[in-house]
């Protein structure tokens, strides 16, 4: 029973890694000059687990900096992926190319890097570029983000493209405190019917929605 458990956890997790990145996006507001922050993020697309549907518990640990007023960098680990002797990081920037001001959205540009490695398979080591473009709008002091955009990892065999339409909000609990939620539409150009997890919501039978949460914690200069 145990055994059959670790296997269906493995599946569920493995899916939601090849369907496209996990976590939040990286970065939807600049850092500032200097600044520093924790954040830690759970989710993934909604499928039956254990015959309750829920967001597939991937997870994200992400240390960001401040590059400039502007450009923000981040480097992160995968919790959920070292619990089953894999290691899994990824290092990348955010530009912010404008800002929000009345109507007109705020624009940044991601770029970032995913490793995988599997400890007891040697030849295992797996890396994938990954580009985001957000959009964003300042809403208010408390509800301080909304935004949407399209990431996309690349692999390097078929599908070479492997997108995700993402929905979000930034809530600030204090100077220091953020929640993040964010709404995503996994591999919406691939077919949501043949895979390995029956995922619960596919729109029009593409690819699959799931949501993710994340909690962030500032440091630093302010």
């Amino acid at each position: 029973m145990r055994a059959g458990k670790a296997i269906v956890i493995c599946v569920v997790l493995f899916t939601c890694l090849v369907l496209s990145r996990c976590g939040t996006i990286s970065s939807v507001r600049p850092m500032g000059a200097g600044n520093k922050s924790l954040v830690f993020s759970a989710g993934g697309p909604v499928a039956p687990v254990f015959d309750i549907d829920m967001p597939l518990p991937y997870s994200v640990l992400r240390y960001r900096f401040g590059l400039n007023d502007d450009t923000d960098i981040h480097i992160g680990l995968h919790p959920t992926m070292a619990l089953f002797a894999n290691l899994g990081f990824d290092i990348g920037v955010t530009k912010h190319f404008a800002r929000s001001a009345g109507l007109r959205p705020g624009f940044s540009a991601g770029a970032s890097i995913y490793a995988f490695y599997d400890f007891s398979e040697t030849a295992s080591a797996r890396v994938y570029p990954d580009v985001a473009l957000i959009l964003t709008y300042d809403i208010s002091q408390r509800l301080r983000v909304l935004y949407l955009g399209l990431e996309s990892m690349i692999q390097f065999d078929e599908p070479y493209i492997v997108p995700a339409l993402f929905l979000g909000a930034e809530y600030s609990l204090g100077s220091r405190f953020n929640l993040n939620a964010e709404a995503r539409w996994y591999a919406p150009t691939e077919s949501g019917d043949d895979r390995v997890v029956d995922f619960t919501f596919t729109p029009f039978g593409q690819g699959a929605v799931g949501l993710v949460l994340g909690c962030e914690y500032r440091f630093g200069r302010r």
